[in-house]
């Protein structure tokens, strides 16, 4: 099998125990935090979004070192960084530290997940590039299952037992995957997508006449620098979108349970089910829309993914009861999962992969705005009235404006670099 999908798995695998455990298990920490402490739920959202804000700012760094150092160094930093910000979690005994704990999550994550995975994938191929980040977002779909798991074991012992248990365990597994992933294909003497390589005397002669693999590196290396995005229109015009959706989706995702147990009158482990279902039922998109984008307009791709993100949340504003949860996952989620794995695809087009990762790491930047803001106002709306319902329509407006600056966007004329 083409070394490249090990990546792709190796890659997944860290994102569904690391990332994916804190991002949609954080519900399931809200109930027992304000119980024992008394906090508020916008209090207690804000640490979630310094996590996603910290993240936001940390991500350019990253970019920038994962397009120099490349991502298995930064692989192994971020998986010990947030097993022990989950074992220190556990600890904690005032607002303060629970901050604390989440900026140091936010900056294991960062180096485990975003950026640094699908600058791997998008190295490692580039017809299939669609395709391979869809699978490997596959680890973010389904570490939904470690909602349950999480709240499982909250039932079973108690919440610090459980981000103990946790944090010990993503130690032991994502260790070993980092090592599995290579930077390049190049690194293994490989060519993207598993294409073959020439025999020694073939390659002197390709390389004489800039044959097949100096054309091929020459590819890996075109595109825009930082810099260059940075005084980009189509840039700004997709991270705007990115910070929209953001500003909607994670605030959802971070109240849903919340939402659910309160308004819904949902039993805790019911509630923490419908959470898991989230990037479970996400997984239709990632794959869905992942695989399209490789044959159809990747603006239009992403701009009816994110029209699915905007009727879902609609529709959980309005649900009355529990027969329409499903519903609304059958929008929401699909959206979701779509926006995940096609928004680096269309990244990579547009912008080639000199700096992938460094623009990647703007882009999250510029994203995390709305990331960072949605939680806690929805958190805040909840405090005032007792109801997340107007927070939520209001939110649904604000990602709508996503679809038109998608559409917007246009290729940007990439330069290739020099090839000796």
């Amino acid at each position: 099998m083409f070394y490249g999908w090990w990546v792709v798995f190796g890659s997944a695998g860290i994102i569904f125990l690391t990332g994916g455990t804190f991002f949609y298990g954080f519900g399931t920490l809200i109930t027992p935090l304000t119980k024992e402490f008394g906090w508020s739920r916008a209090s207690i959202a804000g640490a979630f979004s310094l996590r996603t804000e910290l993240g936001g700012v940390w991500a350019p760094v990253v970019g920038y070192l994962v397009d120099r150092v490349g991502p298995r160094r930064l692989l192994l930093m971020g998986v010990f960084l947030v097993g022990t910000g989950f074992i220190l979690l556990s600890r904690i005994q005032a607002l303060w530290h629970l901050y604390a704990v989440a900026a140091l999550i936010a900056i294991g994550i960062g180096a485990t997940a975003g950026p640094v995975a699908m600058a791997a994938v998008a190295h490692w191929f580039q017809k299939r590039r669609g395709r391979a980040l869809a699978l490997m977002t596959v680890g973010g779909g389904s570490s939904g299952v470690m909602v349950v798991v999480l709240a499982s074991l909250i039932a079973a012992f108690d919440w610090r037992t459980a981000l103990l248990i946790m944090g010990l365990t993503q130690w032991a597994i994502c260790i070993p995957l980092a090592l599995i992933v290579r930077n390049r294909p190049q690194d293994l003497g490989l060519l993207p997508d598993g294409e073959p390589a020439l025999p020694d005397e073939q390659q002197v002669a390709a390389d004489e006449r800039s044959g097949p693999r100096v054309e091929v590196a020459a590819r890996q290396d075109e595109g825009l620098t930082m810099s260059q995005a940075l005084r980009n229109r189509s840039f700004w015009l997709l991270a705007s979108g990115m910070s929209l959706i953001g500003l909607g989706s994670v605030a959802v995702i971070a109240h849903q349970v919340a939402f659910l147990e309160e308004e819904m009158d949902f039993p805790p482990l019911v509630a923490s089910v419908a959470q898991m279902a989230v990037p479970i039922v996400s997984l239709a998109g990632r794959l869905g829309f992942g695989w399209l984008a490789d044959y159809v307009d990747k603006r239009k791709v992403l701009a009816v993914a994110y029209l699915f993100i905007v009727v879902g949340i609609v529709l959980m504003a309005t649900v009355q009861s529990a027969w329409q949860v499903p519903l609304y996952l059958m929008f929401f989620a699909p959206g979701w999962g779509g926006s995940i794995s096609v928004r680096p695809a269309l990244q990579a087009e547009y912008f080639g992969l000199r700096a992938f990762g460094g623009i990647q790491g703007l882009m999250f930047f510029v994203g995390s705005v709305g990331s960072f803001t949605g939680p806690i106002f929805a958190g805040a709306i909840y405090d005032a009235l007792d109801s997340y319902r107007l927070a939520f329509l209001i939110l649904a407006l604000a990602v709508l404006a996503a679809v038109p600056a998608v559409l917007m966007a246009e290729r940007a004329q990439t330069e290739p670099a020099n090839v000796p």
